[in-house]
């Protein structure tokens, strides 16, 4: 039987498989058989179409997206309105809507932009102020070395050498030369994870813990100049001897000054040093440039210093016996009066240290400048020469304060406070 090959194409146009045709004798009607032989068309197995059927590399991208487009667009109801966020979606979860967060309470109540009391100037700095990338990353690696020595405590693994590093980090940062505003923004440092995780945590060194506060009390208040003598003017002057010397004054434009005419610790932290008693002044630490006693009639003393000069003084530490100074005709001087007052208002006294005082007769000086050693009581006082008015008065250091810093890593001065102190002098005699 002959066969021949016919071709047949597809609604899209593409070619098939062809069918086969078979040469069969025809049937005549009345029942009888022809001869002529008519050509039937017998189909194969259906031929699957083009749409259904991927060749990869036969059709480009373009048509193959337009190809899905065109399915997609024919299976897709007319009527369907819904969006795709409601839909569900199949191998992932379904979308949630975003619900408006609490606003965050119970923050620290400092002055920082975390607070609902925050320090004007934070909130309002310029932050396309120019900034190096490299001051910043030296303030931030300092959040570091904090979230270390905190992962050190809760292990309780190389506490000692995380906070030896830590401290070493904060007596240098005193002495930062490129620390602005926007600064110490960007660092954080004054919010939750800088300064106050150090000094709201117990379980850090105490010494560790005054160094953040100080720096978190000068940076609030943007104390950011490093110079010891900041605020502090020095003329040269020569005497009668023609002798040239140097004469110090305050500065009557400096902004930070503080004064020093109140009661208690203010702003100061244990174990904050000056170089000299003039810059207690600056700071309100102490109000007189040379006396030892400053104080105000009828209020009191607010401070004393422990130096040398000759008085019979004791210093054990937590236990002192201070001089006042010497009178005439049975009649106490003014700053005597002080100290008899503050005795009977009952009230503490500021207690500054100095380097002038001899090394054996007090282990507990600082080995330059001064430095504040925490708040006394007055708890009585003996007359030692009733011409003079020398009156003697002991004092105890009150309770609950971080002990004196005076040996240890965590004496005042630091080397870093030291180096500077020397170049003060080296300043101060060649402009002398």
């Amino acid at each position: 039987m002959a066969t021949q090959s016919i071709g047949q194409s597809s609604h899209f146009g593409a070619r098939t498989k062809p069918a086969t045709v078979d040469m069969v004798k025809l049937e005549l009607h009345d029942g009888g058989t022809g001869s002529q032989d008519t050509p039937t068309v017998k189909p194969s197995a259906p031929i699957p179409s083009a749409q259904n059927v991927q060749y990869p590399g036969l059709k480009s991208a373009s048509k193959r997206k337009r190809s899905d487009s065109t399915d997609r667009d024919e299976t897709k109801p007319a009527s369907d309105t819904t969006t795709t966020k409601t839909k569900t979606r199949p191998f992932a979860p379904p979308l949630k809507s975003k619900a408006k967060r609490a606003p965050i309470g119970g923050k620290r109540v400092v002055n920082t932009r975390m607070t609902s009391n925050p320090a004007q100037w934070y909130t309002e700095v310029d932050m396309r102020k120019p900034w190096k990338r490299g001051d910043l990353s030296t303030l931030v690696y300092t959040t570091k070395l904090i979230q270390d020595c905190i992962d050190a405590v809760e292990v309780d693994l190389d506490q000692k050498v995380k906070f030896s590093v830590l401290r070493r980090r904060l007596h240098q940062m005193e002495f930062y030369d490129f620390i602005t505003d926007i600064l110490v923004v960007k660092s954080k440092l004054l919010e939750d994870q800088g300064f106050p995780a150090v000094f709201d945590n117990s379980k850090f060194p105490f010494d560790l813990r005054a160094d953040a506060l100080m720096l978190f009390k000068k940076w609030t208040t943007r104390q950011w100049d490093p110079d010891l003598l900041r605020g502090i003017v020095t003329k040269k002057g020569t005497n009668h001897k023609e002798k040239t010397f140097n004469t110090k004054s305050l500065d009557k434009t400096y902004p930070l000054k503080v004064a020093a005419n109140y009661r208690g610790a203010g702003e100061l932290v244990n174990g904050q040093w000056w170089p000299l008693q003039i810059c207690t002044i600056r700071d309100g630490a102490h109000g007189m440039t040379e006396g030892g006693i400053y104080g105000q009639v009828k209020k009191g003393a607010y401070s004393i210093i422990l130096s040398g000069g000759g008085y019979a003084d004791v210093d054990e530490g937590d236990r002192i016996q201070y001089c006042g100074t010497s009178g005439e005709e049975n009649k106490p001087t003014a700053f005597t009066e002080r100290m008899l007052e503050s005795f009977g208002l009952k009230e503490p006294v500021r207690v500054l240290r100095s380097a002038a005082l001899a090394p054996k007769h007090s282990k507990y000086r600082p080995s330059k400048g001064l430095r504040y050693d925490g708040l006394y009581d007055l708890t009585g006082y003996e007359l030692l020469d009733k011409g003079t008015a020398m009156y003697r008065f002991t004092l105890k250091r009150c309770p609950g304060q971080d002990p004196i810093r005076y040996k240890g890593e965590e004496a005042r001065p630091t080397e870093e406070e030291l180096a500077a102190f020397e170049k003060v002098q080296g300043y101060l005699a060649s402009s002398a």
